[in-house]
């Protein structure tokens, strides 16, 4: 079963009922499903926005959401638990069973969402792509870290996730911290399944991840998903002083851009990565269009 329907099935009656008439063959299309309040369900298909109506004609619920079912949705997926995910929506998201990310857009206080008008569901697959030659011989040579660098929906989880079942199958001692539960989907059932040759830490801070990694399992490689505070940077700056390398995804449209953001040239300057893959776009998710060693 694809994982849309997974998805879907998180969402309350009726709307999950109808959303669930999707046809395989369009089902596996799907990137995202976004629900905004007073428009009807659509999904993100190739990287464009298009009404579900296009690939769902008979749908009724899904055709026009009101404000009061987007915040129920919003409810619902919280499993009327909103406290608990607290940490994560400070960020504008929370993450759902199986490593699908949910976006909450909305009013906003101090601590919390006091109301819901869109909701986007990112259908967590575990797909892998191609890893180019280049990229391979620089991580046998083991010359240092990498930078996966793109624009969202570029594809840069599941590049990652590829060089972490690539290094998982050699010799390597490879820990992976999955802070938002995404990259290794640890929580689904059918990923658990998949043998992959690495210690992952869930839904656990990056810093502290990293730390716990460095002082029990003695990695050669760490792989975590978004760099981006000050914690993180001091936490692969101590795992590097330890004689581990990283790779890592980063918020980028350009490698140029990287020595353009404060946390990202300090940790080239001082070595952590010395090299970068930027990836396509949404049209193909992790591609690699462009190739370069850092200095």
């Amino acid at each position: 079963m694809d994982e849309y329907y997974r998805v879907v099935q998180a969402l309350p009656e009726p709307l999950s009922d109808e959303l669930r008439m999707l046809t395989p063959s369009y089902a596996s299309l799907v990137q995202e499903i976004r629900l905004r309040a007073e428009q009807p369900v659509c999904f993100t298909v190739q990287g464009k926005l298009v009404p579900c109506t296009r690939y769902l004609s008979k749908v009724h619920f899904a055709k026009w959401l009101s404000c009061e079912t987007v915040q129920n949705c919003f409810l619902h997926l919280c499993r009327y638990s909103v406290y608990a995910y607290e940490e994560e929506l400070r960020q504008g998201f929370f993450t759902i069973q199986g490593g699908n990310r949910i976006g909450v857009a909305g009013t906003r206080s101090q601590r919390c969402f006091t109301s819901v008008t869109s909701l986007n569901l990112r259908v967590a697959r575990w797909i892998t792509c191609e890893i180019p030659r280049c990229v391979k011989d620089y991580l046998s040579a083991g010359k240092g870290g990498l930078l996966v660098a793109g624009a969202p929906g570029s594809g840069k989880t599941t590049f990652l996730r590829t060089l972490a079942q690539y290094l998982g199958a050699g010799t390597e001692i490879l820990c992976v911290v999955d802070e938002r539960g995404e990259l290794m989907a640890q929580e689904s059932a059918e990923h658990r399944n998949r043998q992959m040759r690495c210690d992952v830490y869930t839904r656990c801070r990056k810093e502290e991840g990293i730390c716990m990694a460095l002082r029990c399992m003695n990695p050669r490689y760490i792989v975590c998903d978004e760099l981006g505070t000050s914690e993180d940077a001091a936490a692969v700056e101590q795992g590097v002083a330890s004689g581990v390398c990283f790779l890592a995804s980063v918020h980028c449209t350009s490698l140029q851009e990287l020595y353009r953001k404060p946390l990202l040239a300090h940790l080239i300057k001082t070595g952590a990565f010395k090299a970068a893959v930027l990836l396509d776009g949404r049209e193909k998710p992790g591609t690699v269009s462009q190739w370069g060693e850092l200095s």
